[in-house]
C-alpha cells in the first residue's frame, strides 16, 4: 500500500443535512421531540465518536428548551452547554434497549404530573416502530440534568427549567441518517 497515510482520514467535509423535527406534546409537564437528519457520508464507514461528534456539532443541535419552548440558541444543547457534550458521553445500548428505555421514561409516574395517553404514547411508538425497523446503532446520552459535572449543577441560565432530560441517538444504517428522540420534563 503506497498511501497508508489515508486509511484512516476522516473527511473534514462531513456534514448532517437537517430534515425535520416532530414535536409532540406528551402531557402539561412533558415534551418529546424528534429529529431527523441525514449524513453526507456513510456512517457505517466511520467511527462512531467520529460521527456522534460531527453531529452535536451541526448548528441545528443547538437549542435551549424548557417546558414549553424550544428556541435554537448557539452554545445550548438542552439543558447542557454545547461545549461541555462529546460522544464520551453516549453510551451504546441495542435496539430492544433504547426501546425499553424510551418507553419505561414515557410510562414512568411522575410526583404531581399526568400520565401520558395512551393516545400519545400510541404516537409516539409509532414514531420509534419507524424509527427502528432497520439496522440502527442506538446511543444514549448518559448524563442527568443534576449532574454534578465540572462542579456545576446547572450549566446555563435555563437549566434549572427540567427537572429531566433523556436524549437517545439512533444512526439507520442503510439510509446513512440520524434520528434523535428528546423526552424533557419540567
Amino acid at each position: 500500500m503506497k498511501n497508508k497515510k489515508n486509511i484512516l482520514t476522516y473527511p473534514k467535509n462531513i456534514n448532517f443535512e437537517f430534515l425535520g423535527l416532530e414535536f409532540m406534546r406528551l402531557h402539561q409537564h412533558g415534551q418529546g421531540i424528534i429529529s431527523r437528519s441525514k449524513c453526507s457520508h456513510s456512517i457505517e464507514k466511520h467511527g462512531f465518536p467520529f460521527i456522534i461528534n460531527k453531529f452535536l456539532a451541526e448548528d441545528f443541535n443547538n437549542f435551549q428548551l424548557t417546558d414549553f419552548m424550544f428556541v435554537r440558541a448557539k452554545g445550548f444543547h438542552g439543558p447542557y452547554s454545547s461545549d461541555s457534550l462529546s460522544s464520551d458521553d453516549y453510551e451504546e445500548l441495542d435496539r430492544k434497549d433504547i426501546e425499553k428505555k424510551i418507553l419505561n421514561e414515557l410510562k414512568k409516574t411522575r410526583l404531581n404530573t399526568p400520565q401520558i395517553s395512551d393516545q400519545v404514547l400510541t404516537r409516539f411508538q409509532y414514531f420509534i416502530d419507524v424509527i427502528l425497523n432497520r439496522p440502527t446503532i442506538c446511543f444514549c446520552l448518559n448524563r442527568s440534568v443534576t449532574d454534578k459535572k465540572n462542579n456545576l449543577k446547572f450549566e446555563h441560565e435555563w437549566s434549572h427549567a427540567l427537572n429531566e432530560y433523556y436524549e437517545f441517538i439512533i444512526f439507520s444504517l442503510e439510509a446513512d441518517e440520524c434520528f434523535s428522540i428528546i423526552l424533557a420534563y419540567d
